[in-house]
């Protein structure tokens, strides 16, 4: 009797100095202990009730959740940059004088805020709010209102950044729609990791086991009195796991209202919708616990312009016509077929966790874009590359990190609309080097320092793309400098 009063009162002090979550694990452990015969049925909805009453007086058992809702998490972070960008201009602008400077400092904070999900029936769901509108950048700048006074608060919005529903009924798949974070295994030269592409993917992922060698073994030995005896020496096998995955998406990227499939005149394209397929297969080689290899091979491709792309991408800088201002196309997703195969090796020395990361990107139907930019003899402008070397790695407080990468990116190659906002400028057509180190003052709290230097890699042509912090065009030499403090909670 003594025992059975010991445990209740251990499982209701345990349950109600808790959260409400915690309520469910306290029903299973009641149900194991009637099971065992520990306590009785009786007992055991007294316990409930009494956990019952004392949750609903907490502050957290005011809060009710639907029943379909089976957990709920809720998470985020805030960010303050201190930020200074450099570029300098160059040929084929002929507008702006050749090596003449200009340097951007920003102050500015992030805000991110979300909720994640399981329902019944194997659903899930996922909403986080953000700071700023841009689909590649969470950030707002101090005082970079142009109205309002000081302190004015016309660029601290609340935007959506994802609002998305899913579905894991069926073994080893995953079903998503909405506006989600990003399904694919990528890299930044490809994707700013800021874009939550919108429509819906469909993922698979298998685990497979292997085991190599062991089983028992007859060695000699001599005895204490000199006789040789044989002894069994039994030694463990070798397992390496190979994780299988096939992640498919089609993306909404952009819609146009109304249709038109035979495309404004006299030099438009079609502007039906824009959909930007993706299909990825790939593998992780868990060769130890320690050591791993993974190659995701991925091939983009886009059917409509929708009304925004619907104009042929060319890159070049704006140029004078008379008195005319003309900015060439900076945007347009016209003659893209991209085979993408990111990859990363990572292993361990002692505790210290290594990797080497890269990607190499070539687009299929670069003659054609080069050619409708008005460069036919830059079709071999196709390629892109990334490749970097990280050491450590942040998961608790006094944790650090280090990498550094060097990348290439030519003009016709990638989609100048996902690239990374901040190593590059949001460019094309550039080349250079990025190091990134982070420390962990808590168990919440990141800081965080980057650096990157970036040239324009063929001076015949423009950096492509829509800057983040520059209009110039090509950026000849880039620099950006980044001091960040992160808090998640």
């Amino acid at each position: 009797m003594l025992f059975k009063k010991f445990v209740l009162i251990a499982v209701a002090v345990g349950f109600m100095t808790g959260v409400t979550a915690r309520a469910q694990d306290a029903g299973a452990l009641l149900d194991l202990l009637v099971k065992k015969r520990l306590i009785t049925d009786q007992e055991a909805e007294e316990v409930r009730s009494e956990l019952t009453k004392d949750v609903a007086t907490t502050s957290a058992g005011k809060l009710k959740l639907s029943s379909p809702i089976t957990e709920l998490e809720l998470y985020g972070d805030m960010r303050v940059r201190y930020e200074v960008r450099t570029a300098e201009a160059g040929l084929p602008d002929t507008i702006t004088p050749p090596g003449e400077h200009t340097q951007r400092d920003r102050q500015r904070y992030r805000l991110r805020l979300g909720l994640r999900g399981t329902l019944a029936d194997d659903w899930f769901f996922g909403l986080r709010l953000e700071t700023s509108s841009n689909s590649r950048s969470t950030n707002v700048t101090f005082g970079d209102e142009s109205s309002g006074g000081p302190f004015s608060k016309g660029s601290d919005g609340i935007n959506v950044g994802q609002a998305y529903l899913g579905y894991k009924g069926l073994r080893d798949f995953t079903f998503t729609a909405g506006r989600m974070p990003n399904p694919l295994v990528t890299t930044s030269m490809v994707w700013d990791a800021d874009i939550n592409p919108e429509g819906v993917a469909e993922q698979w992922k298998h685990t497979y086991s292997f085991s190599f060698g062991g089983g028992q073994t007859t060695t000699a030995a001599e005895s204490k009195d000199g006789k040789n005896v044989s002894a069994a020496v039994v030694s463990e096998p070798h397992k390496i796991t190979i994780d299988l995955f096939a992640n498919l998406a089609q993306f909404v990227y952009d819609d146009s209202n109304p249709e038109d499939p035979i495309g404004p005149q006299p030099k438009g394209v079609p502007n039906t919708d824009a959909y930007m397929l993706a299909w990825q297969v790939g593998a992780k080689i868990n060769f130890t616990k320690d050591i791993y290899f993974q190659l995701a091979p991925t091939i983009y491709n886009y059917t409509g312009n929708g009304d925004t792309f619907n104009v042929f991408f060319v890159g070049d800088p704006a140029f004078k016509r008379g008195t005319a201002t003309i900015t060439p196309n900076q945007t347009g997703i016209n003659s893209l077929l991209v085979f993408d195969v990111p990859m990363e090796f990572g292993w361990k020395i002692g505790e210290l966790p290594m990797r080497i990361f890269g990607d190499f990107a070539m687009n299929l139907q670069a003659d054609d874009r080069a050619t409708a930019a008005g460069h036919p003899d830059k079709g071999g402008d196709r390629y892109a590359y990334q490749i970097g070397l990280g050491i450590g790695k942040i998961k608790a407080k006094h944790d650090w990190q280090l990498q550094g990468f060097y990348q290439h990116v030519d003009q016709f190659a990638l989609d100048p609309n996902l690239v990374d906002s901040d190593i590059f400028d949001s460019r094309v057509n550039m080349e250079g080097f990025a190091v990134q180190a982070g420390y962990a003052v808590s168990d919440a709290v990141i800081f965080n320092l980057t650096y990157a230097y970036g040239q324009q890699a063929d001076r015949a042509l423009g950096t492509g793309g829509v800057g983040d912090a520059f209009s110039l065009n090509p950026l000849r030499k880039y620099n950006i400098f980044q001091a960040d403090l992160n808090v998640k909670f």
